[in-house]
């Protein structure tokens, strides 16, 4: 087994045969320095020369480093590397390299430190990936030394696998604890570290592991150590790197602009949990980042547990995107909505209630994975006209969603008595594996549904742990009034219409005045509020939203449908890097959830014009959920301003299909649009006869339904069908719609409705018109709240051609 300061030898620039003299003809290899005696010279370079010695008085190997011969007489240099040695010392974990001593020989300072003997982390990631369980383990010691080194005040700020030394027994040890901040007087200790400033030998190696801060040469803390340990779980799990390039300037534009490919994307054993915690890590912004060392710990310990217990299996498979089902996720449930069988519409609420109660419930169980209620409700409408079925079509939207087992069951209320009957169904077999039966009042509505997940639970053999009995029997309102506004609301919500949400937002405004510390209730309010803002282009209702979110995550911060709400609110409202950071938590609390990946990427594209970085988190989302009508639509239109458009006409006829099932995969919206997007993949290749047909079914659509989105989708469409006439020469035709869709802006824009959505097609009319002067006055207002997105689709639009030679084109486009 070959140790690390062998290993390290052979990446230094200047690293040489080795010889019984050392090149300050200072040190014979067999001579003795106080009671250290030389055994090999194992390297030189800019960390200093670096010999294995023997420890005569205690019997054992160590290294020592030497100052180099060219900061030997510097005082600044010598202060450092003292004081520094003084720092390491401190340091007591078993996953840091102990620093033994300090000594002086002939005018000339050394540090003694423990000689590791192992394997270096980069020489075995150049083999090939490892095993996802090995790189947490990795990842928990690396952390446990970091959290060590950051509670000391000591940031090391050259954290990457040639560092990183695995003995033969498992232990990871970080090594050269923070030696290169001290070698280069010009340097000071909020300043970059000395392989930044050397672009020869070991740059492109240490760059590339280098936090966006550290790469530009500004100050960094510890959270840079936390990037370049997000850069070492990436390399380690893919077997590549997250930044890669030619060159050192190349590595560091990716670090600062490019968001890398999720690990799972490369190896299907890799939890999307652990996805999770690598972008959270390699966050751009510090402020987003994981803010110590204890807190990546803790998620890697989670990611552990679920290898542990899952066999770190991934929930589908990419066919699945091609047949619209999903593969079976062992361990997955889906609850039904539960039958009135008394049928009294004023009742229906309950088997509502108990279904969204019984799922979230079912989460706090370690193993198993519930379906969101949001695709259940989707294939229960999509299948039979009523939202509550027998066991046969739950076994066939079972298999549908990629379910190992659903919850099918009924209740029957008389008066104040209720029954309640549930059933665990096998979805292979159709075998019943759990019967529950419950009776009691409905003002114990709350104890029943706990007996029902304790009940059911026992039928899957499936042992709950005090924390999971805790979440379980922990009230989300204590209030059945508060539960029936709640249950009622959700039914609304779902629906997607103008009318609909308005009755939703009353009736959740309604459930947090029966209990005001609901925080679903505030939750799905603020959703509400959201949605509504948003459709109408609102953005005091979209405050309203945060506020309310806000309010929703002071009573369980850990609740992700809130975060991923609130991002969406934030996105509108111009506030990216917040959006972003929320999104991303959503994933971390839910990396199940195909709705948090949508938002995520949709913060991506709009908040950022990312379309790169926004395409696998769409199809993340899409491999969670087959039926994610929404990620289809968003997908194709990213797919088609990158050029593949094959790929997005595929995506968006799935999009098509599932409109016109009524299915998009969220709660409270309901695809529009999706012919649209087909139209727009034919328009950009030329075949404009083909997107008109699509735009004009789409109009259709469109027009037959009460979506909050309709004025907006007509005015859309209608301007794409003008562009359409217009470049097959239809002048005519082109000029009844153009004229249509200003009509319609005009009375949508008198109302305070001005989205910059639909103002960025306004833009492309006027450009298309070619009154230059009109169509830059649009773009700049859309520029003014999303400018990335808009520089990034002018870019890429050819309907603003005529704008290209405009010095006003160069100004929009460089933001």
């Amino acid at each position: 087994m070959l140790s690390w300061f062998r290993l390290h030898a052979e990446e230094m620039r200047n690293s040489q045969r080795r010889t019984r003299v050392s090149p300050s003809g200072l040190l014979v290899v067999g001579t003795t320095v106080q009671h250290y005696r030389i055994d090999t010279r194992l390297g030189a370079g800019g960390m200093g020369e670096v010999y294995r010695a023997e420890d005569v008085r205690l019997g054992r190997a160590v290294a020592l480093k030497f100052l180099p011969p060219s900061l030997k007489a510097d005082p600044d240099s010598r202060a450092r590397l003292l004081n520094e040695a003084r720092a390491a010392s401190m340091l007591k974990s078993p996953n840091i390299a102990v620093t033994y001593d300090i000594g002086e020989h002939r005018g000339s300072d050394f540090i003694v430190m423990e000689y590791v003997e192992g394997e270096l982390l980069s020489a075995r990631a150049a083999k090939g990936p490892l095993p996802i369980r090995e790189v947490v383990e990795v990842g928990l010691q690396v952390s446990e030394a970091l959290d060590e080194a950051h509670a000391r005040g000591i940031v090391h700020r050259d954290i990457k696998s040639a560092n990183l030394i695995r003995t033969d027994r498992g232990l990871v040890k970080v090594l050269d604890f923070g030696l290169a901040k001290f070698l280069n007087p010009a340097i000071s200790d909020a300043a970059v570290t000395q392989p930044q400033m050397t672009m020869a030998g070991m740059v492109v190696g240490t760059v590339s592991y280098m936090a966006p801060e550290q790469a530009l040469g500004h100050a960094v803390d510890h959270r840079a150590d936390l990037f370049s340990l997000g850069v070492v779980l990436y390399e380690l799990s893919t077997g590549r790197m997250p930044f890669a390039g030619t060159s050192a300037t190349e590595i560091i534009d990716r670090i600062l602009h490019e968001v890398p490919v999720p690990p799972s994307r490369f190896d299907s054993t890799i939890p999307v949990s652990f996805d999770s915690i690598v972008a959270r890590a390699l966050e751009k912004s510090p402020t987003f980042r994981y803010q110590s060392a204890r807190d990546i710990q803790s998620d890697l310990r989670l990611v552990l547990r679920e290898v542990e217990e899952t066999g770190a299996r991934r929930s589908t498979t990419r066919s699945a995107v091609s047949s619209g089902r999903m593969a079976a996720v062992e361990s997955s449930v889906a609850v039904m909505t539960f039958a009135n069988i008394t049928r009294e519409p004023s009742d229906d609420w309950i088997g509502t209630g108990i279904a969204e109660t019984v799922s979230s419930d079912l989460k706090n169980i370690a193993g198993l994975t519930v379906i969101g209620r949001a695709r259940v409700f989707d294939a229960l409408r999509n299948i039979s006209s009523d939202t509550s079925l027998d066991e046969s079509l739950a076994i066939d939207i079972g298999r549908r969603l990629g379910a190992t087992w659903v919850v099918v069951g009924g209740f029957q209320r008389i008066g104040e008595l209720i029954r309640i009957t549930a059933h665990f169904v096998e979805v292979a077999t159709g075998a019943s594996r759990q019967t529950v039966k419950v009776d009691g009042r409905i003002g114990d509505i709350f104890s029943l549904q706990d007996k029902i997940v304790f009940e059911l639970s026992q039928g899957l053999n499936l042992a709950l742990r005090g924390t999971e009995v805790a979440e379980i029997e922990r009230r989300e309102t204590r209030s059945v009034e508060a539960y029936e506004s709640f249950a009622r609301g959700m039914m609304n919500l779902r629906l997607a219409s103008r009318d609909s949400i308005e009755r939703a937002i009353a009736l959740f405004e309604q459930a947090t005045r029966h209990d005001p510390e609901y925080v679903h209730a505030w939750a799905a309010l603020g959703g509400a509020y959201g949605l509504k803002g948003s459709f109408l282009s609102l953005p005091d209702l979209v405050d309203r939203a945060v506020e309310t979110e806000r309010r929703a995550l002071v009573l369980d911060p850990d609740f992700a449908d809130a975060h991923s709400w609130l991002g969406s609110a934030l996105l509108q409202l111009g506030r990216t890097d917040e959006a972003i950071a929320e999104m991303r938590e959503a994933v971390r609390l839910d990396p199940q959830n195909g709705q948090a990946y949508q938002g995520l990427a949709r913060a991506l594209w709009v908040g950022k014009g990312d379309f790169a970085a926004a395409i696998p988190f769409f199809e993340r989302s899409i491999e969670l959920n087959p039926e994610a009508g929404y990620s289809y639509l968003q997908l194709g239109l990213l797919l088609s301003w990158e050029g593949r458009y094959e790929r997005a006409e595929e995506i968006c006829r799935r999009a098509v299909e599932l409109q016109n099932q009524y299915i998009s995969g969220n709660a409270g919206l309901q695809v529009v649009g999706a012919n649209s997007r087909l139209g727009y993949v034919f328009y950009l290749q030329g075949r404009y006869d083909e997107a008109l047909r699509e735009y004009e079914r789409g109009l259709a659509f469109v027009r037959s339904t009460d979506h909050a989105l309709k004025e907006r989708t007509v005015i859309e469409l209608n301007i794409k069908m003008g562009g359409a006439h217009h470049r097959l020469g239809h002048t005519a035709e082109a000029a009844h719609h153009f004229d249509r869709a200003l009509k319609m802006h005009a009375a949508l824009t008198g109302r305070g409705a001005d989205d910059p959505f639909t103002r960025y097609y306004i833009a492309n009319l006027h450009a298309l018109r070619a009154d230059v002067d009109k169509a830059f006055d649009s773009l700049e207002r859309v520029s003014a709240r999303f400018p990335e997105l808009t520089a990034a689709r002018m870019r890429r639009d050819p309907d603003l051609e005529s704008l290209r030679d405009d010095p006003r084109w160069a100004q929009l486009t460089a933001r």
